[in-house]
C-alpha cells in the first residue's frame, strides 16, 4: 500500500486510529501516511471583534493555527516512532471545512485508503461526528476504526451480501490492491427471511463460486429482521471475525446501511473495524 490518509482531531478516538495503523504497519506494506488536520474558521469570526488580550481576531487565528501545526508535527513524530522502519509520515493543515479538505487531499495525493476513527463510545471526536458524511464523499476505500478496537492480523473477514448484489463481490478482488491482508478467509453472510435463503440456494451458491474465484469462503445465513443487528450480532458470536467489509451499490448492504441505519450500526459496533469499498477505486 503506497499512501494512507488519516484525518485527525487530537482526540482519544484519533489516537486509537493512529495506534491501530502503527501496529498494522508491522504486517502490511505502507510507504506513506498523511495526517490531515483542518483549521476552518467561519467568515463570521473575522467580523465579530475580540477583546481577549487586546488582540485582533486575525492574530488569535494565526496563533491557533501555529499551535495546531506544532501539535500535528509532534503527533506525526510520535506515529513515526511507533511504525516499522521505512514508513514516511507527512502532515497537512487545511483551512477548508473537513469534507472539502478530505475531498481535495484525496484528489491531490490519491491515497489507496482513508482511515477514520469512529466515535461510537461517547468520546469527543470531531472526525467521529462526520464518519457517515466523510464515507459518502470519499472516492477511495474507507477503513473505520471503532474507539476501543485494537489491531489484529487480518485473517478472517465478514462480507454481508445481498443475493440481489452477488455480482458486486468481484470488488473483493480489489482487496489485493489495498493490501490490508493476505489470502483472508471470507465469511459470506446473507441476512433475510428463510424463504429468501432457500428459494434459489443452489443458484446463489453457483454464483458465489463464480464471483469469488480463488478466495476461501463459507456461506452463512441470518433471519434477523434488522440488517445492521444481524450483521453485528453474527460478528460478535464469531470471535474470529476481525473485519467487516461493506460493498457499494443500490442493492448491497452498503446502500442499505448508508441510507437507512448506518448511524445505528456505528453506535452498535464498538469493536470491529469496517472497510467500505468504493466502486470508483483504482
Amino acid at each position: 500500500m503506497k499512501t494512507i490518509l488519516i484525518p485527525v482531531d487530537f482526540s482519544f478516538t484519533s489516537a486509537n486510529a493512529l495506534q491501530y495503523i502503527a501496529d498494522a504497519s508491522e504486517d502490511i506494506d505502507i510507504e506513506r501516511i498523511i495526517l490531515l488536520k483542518t483549521h476552518y474558521i467561519s467568515v463570521y469570526t473575522h467580523i465579530i471583534p475580540s477583546s481577549e488580550y487586546g488582540q485582533s481576531n486575525a492574530e488569535l487565528v494565526m496563533e491557533e493555527r501555529q499551535e495546531i501545526e506544532d501539535h500535528l508535527r509532534a503527533t506525526g513524530q510520535e506515529l513515526l516512532k511507533k511504525c516499522k522502519p521505512g514508513v514516511h509520515v507527512e502532515v497537512a493543515v487545511s483551512d477548508l471545512p473537513i469534507l472539502r479538505a478530505i475531498h481535495d487531499m484525496i484528489k491531490d495525493y490519491q491515497p489507496q485508503l482513508l482511515l477514520l476513527g469512529s466515535d461510537s463510545a461517547g468520546y469527543d471526536s470531531h472526525i467521529g461526528e462526520y464518519v457517515i458524511e466523510i464515507t459518502q464523499i470519499s472516492s477511495v476505500p474507507v477503513l473505520i476504526i471503532p474507539t476501543i478496537s485494537r489491531y489484529q492480523k487480518l485473517d478472517s473477514i465478514l462480507v454481508p451480501c445481498d443475493f440481489n448484489a452477488i455480482a458486486r463481490l468481484t470488488l473483493l478482488q480489489k482487496l489485493h490492491k489495498i493490501q490490508l491482508m493476505l489470502n483472508p478467509a471470507l465469511t459470506i453472510l446473507n441476512v433475510g427471511p428463510f424463504d429468501q435463503h432457500s428459494a434459489k440456494e443452489g443458484f446463489h451458491k453457483a454464483l458465489l463460486k463464480e464471483q469469488l474465484g480463488d478466495f476461501k469462503y463459507k456461506l452463512y445465513y441470518s433471519e434477523e429482521k434488522n440488517i445492521a443487528k444481524g450483521i453485528l450480532n453474527f460478528a460478535r458470536q464469531n470471535e474470529e471475525i476481525q473485519l467487516i467489509v461493506a460493498l457499494p451499490g443500490k442493492h448491497s448492504f452498503f446502500y442499505k446501511l448508508t441510507h437507512r441505519s448506518i448511524t445505528e450500526a456505528i453506535a452498535l459496533n464498538t469493536q470491529i473495524p469496517v472497510l467500505i469499498l468504493k466502486e470508483s477505486q483504482t
